[in-house]
């Protein structure tokens, strides 16, 4: 009987061990892209989510079976309406200029830094910080001095979900900016907030 429970208690070991896949905790690779809508709200700007694009390449590494550590490197194209005749309420002339045009489009390399908890094998939380860096602001003018109405940096932090099948994952985040990225005066705090919605894709 001794024997019989002991062949039984290995038998079980080498099947369960045959059946759990080793965990990989080697840097895996891949691209994503998603709808970036775009929110600039505070005194003069619209407060309206306009729609743009994120593209770029993130890393990840499995810490354990649960959590695991995903770094990106992103473009963002941000895009927003602004009233002209409202952010002139805030802004008078000689300082808003009248002749500015309503579209702005506003590009950041993107960093976010993200967290992630598997729930079971097909959903996963994500959350962390992010910096931006704005490397090109096509803001029509908004100011008559020329010059820069947006601030050149960005801090935000990042929360969200995906829905991972094989390596293919659909995901969904929503990103708010810590940043006043009013670079007019101080009078105004400026924040951004993005609702994302795109799909990742594990190459390696």
């Amino acid at each position: 009987m001794k024997h019989t429970i002991t062949l039984v208690a290995l038998f079980l070991s080498v099947l369960l061990h045959a059946q759990t896949k080793p965990l990989n905790t080697d840097w895996q690779f891949g691209v994503k892209g998603d709808l970036n809508l775009s929110n600039i709200s505070g005194n003069g700007m619209p407060g309206g989510y306009t729609s743009g694009f994120q593209v770029g390449g993130f890393a990840e590494k499995a810490f354990n079976s649960k959590w695991s550590f995903q770094p990106e490197v992103l473009f963002s194209q941000n895009n927003t309406t602004v009233n002209v005749s409202n952010f002139l309420v805030y802004y008078l002339p000689p300082q808003g200029n009248v002749f500015a045009a309503n579209n702005i489009k506003l590009g950041y390399i993107s960093i976010p830094l993200m967290f992630k908890y598997k729930l079971n094998k097909y959903f996963t939380l994500a959350a962390g910080p992010q910096y931006s860096q704005m490397v090109f602001d096509a803001e029509s003018l908004l100011t008559s001095n020329n010059d820069n109405a947006f601030k050149k940096y960005e801090a935000s932090v990042n929360g969200g979900g995906e829905f991972t099948l094989g390596s293919v994952a659909i995901y969904g985040r929503y990103n708010q900016g810590l940043t006043n990225i009013n670079n007019i005066d101080n009078r105004y705090s400026w924040k951004s907030s993005h609702i994302q919605i795109g799909m990742a894709i594990k190459i390696k």
